[in-house]
């Protein structure tokens, strides 16, 4: 697909999902919200290699899936196991990316999702253990994506792209399961689907930034 093409169908999309949510229009709401990471995920598909790069392809896809079922009624529990797909996805990637034991950075991510849990699974019910599982995923997720900002090569965007990314799918993912299973929260749709997006574009833009540089490595040298 043209990359302008792209870039502006995807504004399109998030600017008719905004109106969408500020109308409450349903049915806007439900065509509109993936297409985004959707075009995020061809992005990365075509300019970010093979490999890790793929493996975040497919996890944006499987982040526009979860998109689509927590738009549906009664489809949350279908939309937790494709976003938790999408997050074992990036885990892999960010592996691949940075083998670092990072061992230091399980403390404050196990506070992160220690307090989640204690948060939400008072109210969680039936998904007291699908939640459960979840959390651990995520909390996984961006204790990879911090292990790749300690790696020494890399730009900015390298390095800590992936960590701020995981931060705010983490904290759009809270805002989500406070909203369902503690406190009902009727003015946060902005803020969760805001910092989704800005953590997803931040997977995508590090993935495509990384390639580039190993493909400028590779020419450069001898």
């Amino acid at each position: 697909m043209n990359p302008v093409l792209l870039v502006v169908s995807a504004v399109l999309a998030a600017s008719l999902y905004m109106v969408g949510l500020t109308l409450d229009m349903f049915w806007l709401k439900l065509l509109t919200k993936p297409w985004l990471v959707v075009a995020l995920a061809f992005a990365v598909w075509h300019h970010a290699g093979n490999g890790a790069g793929r493996r975040i392809a497919w996890g944006l896809l499987a982040g526009a899936v979860g998109d689509v079922c927590l738009a549906l009624p009664n489809a949350f529990l279908p939309g937790m196991i494709a976003f938790a797909i999408g997050h074992a996805l990036y885990v892999a990637a960010f592996v691949q990316w940075s083998r670092s034991p990072a061992l230091i950075l399980l403390a404050p991510v196990s506070v992160f999702a220690g307090t989640g849990l204690w948060l939400m699974l008072p109210g969680a019910g039936t998904f007291t253990l699908p939640l459960a599982i979840y959390v651990v995923v995520i909390a996984a997720m961006i204790w990879r994506a911090a292990a790749c900002a300690l790696e020494p090569q890399g730009d900015a965007l390298i390095r800590w792209g992936p960590l701020v990314g995981a931060l705010l799918f983490g904290f759009s993912d809270t805002l989500i399961g406070i909203h369902r299973f503690a406190q009902p929260m009727p003015g946060a749709a902005f803020s969760i689907i805001l910092t989704y997006w800005v953590g997803q574009a931040l997977f995508a833009a590090s993935a495509i930034r990384r390639q580039t540089q190993t493909s400028t490595e590779a020419a450069n040298s001898p």
